[in-house]
This record gives structure tokens, C-alpha cells and sequence, in this order.
């Protein structure tokens, strides 16, 4: 059924091949990265699911294929920290995941009504309008690299949509919020080492509390990546074992 039930169309311009979509023959739009090489098995019907039970805007999982190298693999490490903490970890306690603005799936009505140039941060108009956005972790966009975040990302202009959210009671938009103002896991991890170090130096017994945080950050990190990230160091690992004999 659901193998017949889509088209998949390419463009140029996003605006145009949105707004010329017939609103009585599609219901959902699935923007997928430019960087997309393959997708994972019961891709559509696990969407399906989740559109058919009224969520409106769904991130999808995206896989980066080739993590080689030490800063390609840090920011796959970062991205799949951000997949468990503020993705998968926001909705299992009812918050919305945190969107990454491609590998989405969005109703189409929806997205005609909102999406007015090709420059609409749609991931704002959806907290704005308190959308819950689900997170589907095994429904995987296999990427040949890093997609870019469609979005510039604007500390003042973030922060001058807080107060009018907590006013609200607009509780996404100020858990979101909160969570952008958050360094990477791999920039505050450097930074709490560094800051413990110095007060280490300077005092050891006022350090103590600083070795807790820094210690409860790893184990925290470290139980949020994904198992085939550490797999593949292993078996890199052991390549290299019996190369060497």
C-alpha cells in the first residue's frame, strides 16, 4: 500500500515545488537533505503511523555514512548526543524533539499556510505555534555526509522569545530555547575540563564539585551515543590488530 502511495520530486526552488503541490492529492511532505543517499526498511508506513495518529511535524534520524577523521567523527558524536538528549529524550517526557530543519516530515497544509519564502524558519513558527514535533529514531536518513542546518542561528533574536513563552506557557518553546543556548557536548566537555583543571590548581578542595560535574557530563555523554559509532571503533581496532601480525 504504501509503496505506491508517494512521489518523490526534486526541485530547485523549495517555495515553488511546495506551493505547487495539490493540497486534494497530498497530505504529507517528507523534505529530505541533499545529502540523503538511502533510507532505512518501513521508511513511509512508520511515518504513516505517526501522521495518522495527528502529529503534524516529525524529525526523522539521520545517519551520517562516512565519519572519518577526528573532527568528522566529533561532530557525528555531537549530533548523535543531541539525537538522544533533545530528541528522543524531549519526547519521552513530553516535550517536542528538537527539529534539525531537514530529514522532517511535515502536513502539507500545514507547510503551504507557513512556509512564505525560502527563507521561513519553519523550526520557530512550530514552537511558536506549540506544535509537538515527534521524533522517530529508526526511521533512517542514511547521509553520504554532514547535512548544514538550514537555519542561522541568532543568540539575541532567540533570547527575545522567552519571556513571551514563558508568558504562554509555551513550554517547548522555552525548553528549546534553553537547549540552543547549550554549547555542544564536545565544547562544554572541553571547557568544564579545562575550568576544573585551572581550579584544581589554584584550590584542590574547591575543585571537588567541578570533578563531579565533569565526571557526571562524560558518563552522561558517554551513555548517549549510539552503539554502532562505538562498534565501528572497535572493529577499526582490531583491523589495525591484525594488520599488525
Amino acid at each position: 500500500m504504501y509503496q505506491e502511495a508517494y512521489e518523490f520530486i526534486t526541485y530547485k526552488d523549495l517555495l515553488e515545488a511546495i506551493h505547487s503541490l495539490d493540497k486534494e492529492r497530498y497530505k504529507l511532505v517528507i523534505l529530505l537533505s541533499d545529502k540523503s543517499s538511502s533510507l532505512s526498511s518501513h521508511f513511509l508506513e512508520k511515518i504513516y503511523n505517526a501522521y495518522d495518529a495527528g502529529i503534524q511535524a516529525i524529525q526523522l534520524h539521520t545517519v551520517v555514512n562516512e565519519h572519518k577523521g577526528i573532527r568528522k567523527h566529533f561532530h557525528v558524536l555531537s549530533e548523535e548526543i543531541n539525537n538522544s538528549l533533545f530528541r528522543s529524550g524531549n519526547t519521552q517526557i513530553g516535550f517536542s524533539s528538537s527539529p534539525f530543519g531537514t530529514n522532517m516530515a511535515f502536513d502539507l497544509e500545514w507547510l503551504q499556510k507557513n512556509q512564505k519564502t525560502a527563507r521561513t524558519n519553519l523550526e520557530r513558527k512550530l514552537f511558536k505555534q506549540n506544535i509537538y514535533i515527534e521524533y522517530l529514531p529508526d526511521v533512517i536518513v542514511y547521509c553520504d555526509s554532514a547535512p548544514v542546518y538550514p537555519y542561522r542561528r541568532r543568540i539575541r533574536k532567540t533570547l527575545s522569545y522567552l519571556l513571551p513563552s514563558l508568558l504562554e506557557g509555551n513550554w517547548n518553546f522555552c525548553n528549546r530555547i534553553a537547549q540552543q543556548l547549550i554549547p555542544s557536548p564536545i565544547k562544554l566537555c572541553t571547557f568544564i575540563s579545562i575550568w576544573t583543571l585551572l581550579i584544581t590548581g589554584y584550590s584542590w578542595t574547591s575543585s571537588l564539585k567541578w570533578w563531579i560535574l565533569l565526571l557526571g557530563s562524560a558518563i552522561t555523554y558517554s551513555l548517549a551515543i549510539p552503539d554502532y559509532l562505538v562498534e565501528d571503533k572497535k572493529k577499526q581496532k582490531h583491523s589495525i590488530w591484525r594488520k599488525r601480525h
